[in-house]
């Protein structure tokens, strides 16, 4: 394996949440599909449509009034969260394998924004004076997905805009530009 995770960290809007994170989920990326049979045919194909609804989740030790403080917004008062992992290439690109040993290692990152509302807080319990669990965060209503690698747009998902990129490729741009007034 050519890349070590070497940190990931969370964001809500700016503050840091170091040392306070458990555990993340990003966004599962998936598609509606629509069944599709033929006039005549006796085979069915699923189609891809939209892409689903978006959810996050984070788990984090204790309770924290400034994440708290986020749940019951509503549509246009959102929540940006971005989530980073910064990746060491032991290897350089087109190594045989061997250790580098010159120089110090290439540092890659990966940074996910999110844009959306904390549609769910669930507080962990407490035993005695004891907290007995984690709480958990739950962000949905995702109106902004943006996943760069090394900065390059991988996705970005963008419902305020009307934007969809993948791998680079803006597949809006022309639409919108037909549109624009």
């Amino acid at each position: 394996m050519d890349r070590i995770i070497h940190g990931s960290n969370w964001y809500c809007n700016e503050i840091n949440q170091r040392l306070r994170i458990d555990e993340t989920t990003l966004p599962e990326l998936s598609r509606e599909m629509t069944n599709y049979v033929m006039g005549g045919g006796y085979f069915a194909l699923d189609l891809p449509a939209e892409i689903q609804a978006l959810t996050a989740e984070m788990t984090v030790n204790g309770a924290h009034e400034d994440l708290r403080s986020r749940f019951g917004r509503e549509p246009g008062d959102w929540t940006t969260v971005a989530y980073y992992e910064s990746l060491l290439d032991v290897f350089p690109a087109g190594s045989d394998g061997s250790v580098q040993t010159s120089g110090a290692p290439k540092l890659n990152g990966r940074v996910v924004f999110l844009k959306g509302l904390l549609n769910s807080y669930t507080p962990g319990g407490v035993k005695g004076l004891k907290a007995t669990g984690a709480t958990r965060l739950r962000w949905s209503s995702i109106v902004l997905y943006h996943d760069l690698f090394n900065g390059k747009t991988v996705h970005k998902f963008d419902l305020q805009n009307n934007v969809l990129i993948i791998d680079g490729v803006n597949y809006t741009a022309e639409h919108n530009r037909l549109i624009s007034a």
